[in-house]
């Protein structure tokens, strides 16, 4: 006599971690897990990206920001092209209790001969779970964990109508999901939000992927209230005129948008140093006299000689240069030939 036992579905399962629901339930959204569950069920297929959209209903844009979450939890590591399980304690569950008792006996037999911790060795524990949960850019929720924070949330609501209000647009769910994540996952007060739609306007850039980008940099700065965003937006500006007055003594057309080390450069002639127009122009030509091209730094070292030396305008820099004792103040000695040493990578930001 056979016994059979018919399980129906369950005829055919698979392991899902408890550290999906534990961890990761909390903050994903429908796209997240189906991705992952369709992954999971077909892990020995490797399907395309477009099999997992026709099979899941996502977007395939929308597949690897999802898997990116579920690394980002910890869930999941990424070795090149291949996503693998963590090598952590929460997968324990997906041992056999025959390995698990075999390993509970030998870790009681070798407990005696465990070495206690060291202050080294648990600081590079911690740092290695940390490691795990590291996000390099907020994820922002997709449209259903979107629609429902909308109908409910009266702060988001407001939030939605002021900006629709300031960019003269409707905004998509991919918009109003930008607005949400620098609300709640930034941490953004919705005045400091709104004074960032209204200053990416200012500067003709109304655009939510501008709005996105600036939103994310000022969280990472700490900007957190409406004093410290117009402080902000007073030193951008600042900087924004010194890098105009400097290109146009530089004779740059179409300059287009500033790197940081430009701005930095900018801010300190023009704002610090006070150099006018035909000085900065004067230091441009020598720089582009001696290397044939514009180098930032070179011109950099030019300027902050004349400012040791006190020279303020091209009069004084003619007397300097044709007295055999020029004036000079304290720490005013340059090499300006040791500029070519430097390295000239001005122009990353």
């Amino acid at each position: 006599m056979s016994i059979k036992i018919n399980l129906g579905a369950w005829q055919s399962v698979f392991a899902v971690p408890s550290k999906i629901v534990d961890e990761g339930l909390k903050f994903s959204d429908g796209v997240k897990l189906k991705v992952l569950l369709y992954l999971l069920r077909n892990a020995d297929k490797e399907p395309e990206l477009q099999a997992v959209s026709e099979a899941t209903g996502v977007n395939i844009t929308d597949i690897p920001e999802a898997m990116e979450y579920w690394v980002s939890m910890g869930v999941l590591a990424k070795s090149g092209d291949c996503y693998e399980p963590t090598a952590d304690n929460s997968n324990k569950e997906l041992i056999s209790s025959d390995n698990s008792d075999k390993e509970n006996k030998t870790s009681e037999n070798s407990a005696e001969k465990k070495e206690p911790p060291t202050p080294e060795s648990i600081a590079r524990e911690v740092g290695e779970v940390k490691k795990r949960f590291v996000v390099t850019k907020p994820q922002k929720p997709d449209y259903v964990f979107t629609a429902q924070r909308l109908a409910v949330d009266e702060e988001l609501k407001i939030l939605v109508q002021e900006a629709q209000a300031a960019l003269g647009k409707t905004l998509s769910n991919s918009d109003i999901s930008t607005l949400l994540m620098l609300k709640d996952t930034c941490g953004l007060p919705l005045d400091v939000i709104l004074m960032l739609i209204q200053y990416c306007i200012s500067i003709d850039k109304g655009n939510m992927r501008t709005i996105d980008k600036i939103g994310i940099s000022w969280a990472d700065e700490g900007i957190d209230s409406v004093e410290a965003a117009e402080d902000k937006i007073r030193r951008a500006d600042q900087a924004s005129k010194s890098f105009s007055i400097v290109s146009s003594a530089f004779g740059l057309k179409n300059a287009g948008s500033p790197t940081k080390k430009q701005l930095e450069y900018s801010g300190k002639w023009v704002g610090e140093w006070k150099f006018s127009n035909p000085m900065l122009r004067e230091a441009y030509e020598r720089c582009v006299d001696k290397h044939s091209t514009i180098r930032w730094n070179y011109i950099d070292g030019i300027l902050k000689r004349w400012n040791a030396m006190g020279i303020r305008n091209l009069e004084e820099l003619k007397s300097a240069e044709s007295s055999k004792t020029p004036p000079k103040k304290e720490g005013a000695s340059y090499d300006i030939d040791e500029l070519d040493k430097i390295n000239t990578l001005d122009f990353i930001k």
